[in-house]
């Protein structure tokens, strides 16, 4: 990816749910966490032709379109971080495998980036939640980026 490319709601979508099902299965709601980054806002448009005997002296053509909004997308720059997934080390090749597989459902090409967290102190500073769902001890994370 050189510049920026538009993915679609229905790729994140698709994305989200292709990770998230497997992991949630296999290791349980407790013991990872998945992040979609980009925020769908931007509208797709979309003017319509009528196809049928006559239609040019119908519709005008292009001449003062604007289109109707037929979905959302999200502007991903090149670099950009699409999806983390934070997780023990014992669970690294499932979620690496999953990531893998999501990474096929959005129009671009993307990478695996590893980064290995020795200070908790800089999860904390990213928003994300440490604790397990009884709020009663620290996780030690591994995150998974596809960017």
């Amino acid at each position: 990816m050189k510049d920026q490319i538009q993915i679609s709601s229905n790729a994140l979508e698709a994305l989200r749910v292709s990770v998230n099902s497997v992991l949630q299965r296999e290791l349980g709601k407790s013991n990872y966490r998945l992040r979609i980054r980009p925020k769908t806002f931007q509208k797709i448009r979309e003017n319509r032709m009528l196809a049928f005997a006559g239609a040019d002296r119908v519709q005008s053509g292009m001449r003062n379109s604007f289109g109707r909004t037929i979905g959302v997308c999200a502007r991903v720059q090149a670099g950009q971080i699409i999806c983390d997934v934070g997780t023990n080390i014992k669970n690294l090749d499932l979620v690496r495998e999953r990531l893998r597989i999501g990474s096929m459902k959005i129009p671009c090409s993307s990478q695996t980036v590893i980064l290995r967290y020795k200070n908790l102190k800089i999860l904390k500073s990213a928003g994300l939640l440490l604790y397990d769902d009884k709020k009663s001890r620290e996780i030690p994370l591994f995150e998974l980026s596809l960017t």
